[in-house]
C-alpha cells in the first residue's frame, strides 16, 4: 500500500504518478485524485509562470494563465 500525503516532494509524488501510469503501482481512484490534487499545488507553490518539471515520463507545467498540467509521455 502507497502512502500520499502532503509531506512528500514534488520529485516523490512525481515518481508514484509515474509508476501508478505504467501500471507498476495500483492507486485506487481516491488515492489518484489525491495525488494529482498534491501534485498541482506543489506545482502551484513551486513553479513560476511557464515553468515546468519532468521527472521520468511525467510533466509539470504551470502555464502563463497559472494553471497547473500534469502530463504523461
Amino acid at each position: 500500500m502507497v502512502e500520499i500525503n502532503a509531506t512528500l516532494s514534488t520529485v516523490e509524488l512525481m515518481k508514484l504518478a509515474g509508476d501508478n501510469h505504467q501500471k507498476k503501482i495500483e492507486l485506487t481512484d481516491a488515492e489518484r485524485d489525491q495525488l494529482f490534487e498534491l501534485l498541482k499545488e506543489h506545482g502551484r507553490a513551486e513553479l513560476e509562470h511557464g515553468e515546468e518539471l519532468e521527472i521520468d515520463s511525467v510533466r509539470l507545467i504551470r502555464r502563463v494563465t497559472g494553471s497547473v498540467g500534469i502530463y504523461f509521455a
